[in-house]
C-alpha cells in the first residue's frame, strides 16, 4: 500500500466503502466531507464529548471475486483525544494509521487489545448503532422489529412490555418514517409504563422526533413535574427523548419549564440537558436558567467545572457561555461558581 494520509485514504486504497457515525453525544451519521476535514486537522470535531471524538465505522467490501466476500461488514469503534481547539492532531491520526498498516488486515486494529483508541459502546448504544447502520445500508430491520411494533400498537396490552427487545425499539425509532411508526409511538407514549419508556427514551434521543411525539413527551414530563415527589431520573429521560425534536423552540420552552422547577438542580437532569440539548443552550434565557441550576447542584464545584468545560468545547457554544457568565443578573451562587472555575484555569 502506498503512503496514506488518513483513515479515509487508507480505506479508499483498500478498496472498501465506509460510513462513519458519532457515538458520543448522539448516534448519527457524519457526512464524509465533514469527517475528512476533521481527520485532516482542518476542522474541529462537531460533537465532542469529554474532549474526545467517539466514532463508529461501518466498513464493507464490494465487487470481490468470491461471493463469500461480497458486502462483508467490519465494525470499528474508535475514540480519539482532541487538542485545545477540538481538532485531531496529526500525531494521533498517523499513529492509528501505522497500526492499521502494521496489522495488514482490515479490522484487526480494532480487535487488538493493545489498540489505545478502541472502545466498547454500551449495549443500548450498540443497538441504536446497528439499527442506524442497517437502515443506512438499506438492510432490513432485526427480527425484533415486528414484535416492538405490535407492542406499541397496544395489541398485547401495554403492561406486556417485559419481552420487547431493545433492538426492536431501536429499529422502530430509526424507522420513524416507515410503517406508521411515528404515529404508533405518539399514541403509545402517554400510556406505556415507566420501564418501557426508559428504553424508548434511550432510542428516541438519537432521532429527529416529530411534533406529535414531542407533544406526547411534554405531556408526560409536565405530569411528572406536577407531583410533589417528581422523579429526577424520569425527568432526565424525558429530556433525552425530547432532545432531538424537530421543533427547537418547543424544546427551549420545555427546558425553561424544567429548569425553573426545583428538580433542575439534580445532577441527572443537568447532565441530560448539557449532554443532549446543547443547541437549546444557545438560547439566552435557557442557558441563564441552566447555569443557575448548575451552580446550585448538590454535586458542587467539580461538577460545575466539568460540565462547563465539556460544553465550551462544542463548536458554536463558546459565545453563548461567555455571554451568559458575564451577565450582571447572575446570582451570588453563580458568581462564586464562575470565580472558582476561573481559578482552576490559572
Amino acid at each position: 500500500m502506498s503512503q496514506v494520509s488518513g483513515i479515509t485514504d487508507f480505506l479508499n486504497q483498500a478498496g472498501t466503502q465506509f460510513k462513519v457515525f458519532d457515538m458520543g453525544r448522539r448516534i448519527e451519521e457524519i457526512d464524509k466531507a465533514t469527517f475528512l476535514a476533521f481527520e485532516q486537522g482542518e476542522s474541529p470535531y462537531p460533537l465532542p464529548l469529554q474532549q474526545q471524538a467517539w466514532l463508529g465505522f461501518v466498513v464493507w467490501t464490494e465487487g470481490k471475486e468470491s461471493d463469500e466476500q461480497n458486502n462483508e461488514l467490519i465494525i470499528w469503534f474508535l475514540r480519539f483525544p482532541l487538542d485545545a481547539a477540538g481538532k485531531l492532531t496529526n500525531g494521533i491520526r498517523d499513529d492509528f494509521i501505522l497500526r492499521l498498516i502494521d496489522k495488514d488486515k482490515k479490522g484487526s486494529a480494532q480487535d487488538d487489545e493493545s489498540n489505545p483508541y478502541g472502545f466498547k459502546p454500551k449495549q443500548e448504544h450498540m443497538a441504536c448503532f446497528h439499527a442506524k447502520a442497517a437502515k443506512a445500508l438499506t438492510q432490513p430491520a432485526s427480527s425484533y422489529y415486528e414484535h416492538a411494533r405490535d407492542y406499541f400498537s397496544g395489541k398485547p396490552g401495554y403492561d406486556q412490555w417485559a419481552f420487547v427487545g431493545f433492538q426492536g425499539m431501536a429499529d422502530m425509532c430509526t424507522r420513524l418514517d416507515e410503517d406508521n411508526n411515528a404515529q404508533l409511538l405518539a399514541e403509545a407514549i402517554e400510556q406505556i409504563p415507566a420501564q418501557p419508556f426508559e428504553a424508548l427514551a434511550q432510542c428516541l434521543e438519537h432521532e429527529k422526533v416529530d411534533n406529535a411525539i414531542s407533544q406526547a413527551i411534554i405531556a408526560i414530563t409536565n405530569r411528572e413535574l406536577e407531583k410533589t415527589d417528581s422523579n429526577p431520573n424520569y425527568i432526565s429521560l424525558c429530556v433525552r427523548a425530547l432532545s432531538n425534536t424537530q421543533n427547537g423552540t418547543l424544546l427551549e420552552q420545555q427546558l425553561n419549564t424544567i429548569l425553573s422547577h426545583k428538580i433542575s438542580t439534580n445532577p441527572e437532569v443537568l447532565a441530560s440537558v448539557s449532554g443532549r440539548c446543547w443547541l437549546a443552550l444557545q438560547n439566552e434565557k435557557t442557558i441563564a436558567l441552566f447555569l443557575e441550576a448548575l451552580a446550585n447542584c448538590s454535586e458542587g464545584q467539580e461538577f460545575f467545572n466539568l460540565v462547563i468545560v465539556d460544553l465550551i468545547n462544542i463548536p458554536g457554544m463558546q459565545d453563548s457561555i461567555h455571554k451568559a457568565i458575564r451577565s450582571t443578573d447572575r446570582s451570588d451562587a453563580l458568581s462564586k461558581a464562575i470565580g472558582e472555575l476561573f481559578k482552576s484555569f490559572s
